[in-house]
């Protein structure tokens, strides 16, 4: 009895031992073998914080205002990204950004720009103004996207910007051209201006009335997103944002355009000094914008 018990219990530890010897070696075989089970799905939202430092410029939409060089601007922005798919989603959030530009046009203007005092004589003068628009804006697009290339995925996205106006500035330099002046008839008369006396140099004026409160857009960006860590990506990317719509606002224009923006003839823009007439000032806005920041 003693003999079958002993040989029992020997049976019981082999079998033990290769049990134990195949389960450890198949879990070190799963190490190596690819897994079929459920992969994790990609987030379905991701949000980020950008960086958008930007080039802008103004270009006018009627024949007599002239385009000035681009400025540059600077901004920053809060964006979400809800994912269909891995490689689509509708991109939206909030862009807080200033764009605008110079424009060059003639005016006619009641009172020394220079003397508060003298409010009643009229004078023609060169306007050069440097317009520095504020907007928030929040942004409708659609963004495709590839699969990741080594760490790195590329990105294009189209739509469009809805933006309002909270603030409008300008910078602007002021040459009088002409003064009126009363004959001895009581006709008047423009006389020309040889000196500067009257000008004014790199002033800060508030345009708030000047420009439209809303503004539309279209939105078209490229860029890339490199993966640092699980879902943390460094975004890098240029957005062109064009304006639609004129920007410039009817609040600025009077009833009699002829004390207002003054129509030129030619190249030289020579001014018809006999037959004044005005215009209404159009233009629209756009901005190339840098977007520099991190998705989570």
């Amino acid at each position: 009895m003693k003999f079958v018990e002993m040989k029992n219990l020997k049976s019981a530890l082999v079998l033990f031992a290769w049990v134990a010897t195949s389960f450890a070696a198949s879990a070190q075989l799963t190490d190596y073998l690819p897994s079929f089970g459920e992969e994790e799905e990609p987030a379905k939202v991701r949000m980020g914080l950008h960086l958008m430092p930007s080039v802008a410029w103004m270009l006018p939409r009627d024949i007599q205002t002239v385009a000035g060089k681009p400025v540059v601007r600077f901004g920053f922005a809060f964006t979400a990204d809800i994912h269909f798919s891995e490689t689509y989603s509708f991109g939206s959030g909030l862009n807080v950004f200033h764009n605008g530009g110079r424009v060059e046009y003639i005016d006619r203007v009641t009172g020394d720009p220079n003397s508060h005092a003298d409010d009643t004589t009229s004078f023609i003068v060169n306007r050069l103004r440097n317009f520095d628009n504020q907007w928030v804006e929040v942004p409708l697009t659609f963004k495709l996207r590839t699969k990741e290339i080594g760490y790195i995925t590329y990105w294009g996205q189209f739509g469009l910007g809805l933006g309002l106006n909270i603030r409008s500035t300008a910078r602007e330099t002021i040459n009088a051209l002409y003064k009126e002046k009363l004959a001895e008839d009581g006709t008047a008369i423009w006389e020309v201006l040889d000196t500067d006396i009257h000008d004014v140099v790199d002033a800060e004026v508030l345009t708030d009335n000047e420009v439209n409160i809303m503004r539309a857009a279209m939105i078209l960006g490229l860029g890339i997103e490199y993966n640092m860590s699980g879902s943390t990506s460094l975004l890098v990317g240029a957005t062109f944002n064009n304006g639609l719509f004129n920007v410039i606002s009817g609040r600025n224009h009077g009833a009699d355009l002829a004390q207002e923006h003054l129509e030129t003839v030619g190249e030289d823009r020579v001014i018809d000094l006999g037959n004044l007439t005005g215009y209404d000032i159009s233009s629209i806005d756009n901005a190339v914008l840098l977007t520099v920041g991190f998705l989570f």
